[in-house]
């Protein structure tokens, strides 16, 4: 029989399949799952038989509230065959057992507009984004002289004057330190806090054989700066990056970003994605993304799907809050 399912099978046998997507991302890993499960998300997962073979895959996560009400999270759409999302809305419900219900999902496929129209079919647009559904790659297949050679003149100069201080790049697994960084750049940018401590925990307790953490220390002892990456085959994907005040005055983001990427060019990753720009709301962060020779890439971005207006509007002004 075809069509979509609970998929029951354990941890292993899921990363094993799903891995073998071209379109799959490290959202749809058992690792993430393990990461959101530490948040207290409930693991959702389905798959797609096809003559007894899975052949698309889906992961989920779902808080659940009294009176059969839910809110689902999808951090990227369907691995595998995105058109077979059609009528997915009704197989979520019933295998969740849901009477009212919130989708809110994102797809990270560069945008086109046969999958557009898909999922239009199924969603609207949220009208309260997490982001603005723009990314940028940088291309590690080309030698490290090519890569130097595409810094823009801004970030090659900005670069050597971060060697004119006298610092190490060591690695970083200490979790105060991460946390202390980003509780200093959220104060210093009005943002708040922007990773709790159980937010890193969580990312480096599912991710510690698969992650990158290197810092900035100077001469002092102290850390100045973090930037990390989540490794996945052949892929890098930003995950952290804070700076204190004196990191920035002295340039150390430009030195850690350089090292950080040829770290993960020399693990064998071809293509470093910088996991999101937001040129309007952000100028600062994508012009420094920018300057590495990144390149743009618009995503599908985000949509959202509702069976109960009034939960609807409780979710996006919760999402709101949140941001």
């Amino acid at each position: 029989m075809n069509g979509w399912s609970l998929y029951k099978g354990d941890n292993v046998n899921w990363n094993e399949q799903v891995s073998k997507l071209k379109a799959s991302t490290h959202l749809h890993d058992n690792e993430w799952a393990e990461n959101l499960e530490g948040l207290n998300w409930n693991v959702c997962r389905w798959h797609y038989q096809k003559n007894g073979k899975s052949v698309a895959f889906l992961q989920g996560f779902l808080k659940r509230y009294p009176f059969d009400v839910g809110v689902l999270w999808f951090p990227d759409w369907i691995a595998g065959d995105y058109q077979l999302g059609d009528g997915i809305i009704n197989v979520l419900k019933e295998s969740l057992l849901l009477r009212f219900f919130t989708i809110h999902m994102r797809s990270h496929h560069q945008k086109n507009k046969q999958e557009l129209k898909l999922l239009e079919q199924e969603f609207s647009h949220a009208s309260s984004p997490f982001g603005s559904g723009l990314t940028m790659h940088l291309d590690l297949s080309i030698s490290t002289e090519e890569m130097h050679q595409a810094l823009s003149k801004n970030w090659r100069r900005n670069l050597k004057r971060s060697k004119k201080l006298d610092y190490e790049i060591v690695e970083v697994k200490d979790i105060r330190t991460i946390y202390r960084l980003y509780k200093e750049l959220g104060s210093a940018k009005g943002f708040g806090e922007l990773f709790s401590i159980k937010q890193i925990e969580s990312l480096m307790n599912s991710h510690h054989d698969r992650m990158v953490v290197i810092g900035a220390k100077t001469s002092d002892g102290v850390v100045q700066a973090i930037r990390g990456a989540i490794i996945r085959g052949n892929q890098a994907i930003d995950i952290f990056a804070a700076t204190n005040m004196f990191s920035r005055k002295n340039y150390l983001s430009y030195g850690l970003c350089w090292n950080l990427v040829n770290r993960c060019k020399d693990l064998g990753c071809d293509d470093f994605d910088f996991s999101g720009v937001d040129p309007e709301n952000n100028m600062g962060v994508y012009n420094f993304k920018k300057g590495t020779g990144a390149q743009l890439v618009e995503t599908l971005g985000e949509f959202e799907y509702s069976n109960s207006f009034i939960m609807k509007k409780l979710v996006n002004f919760a999402s709101k809050w949140r941001n």
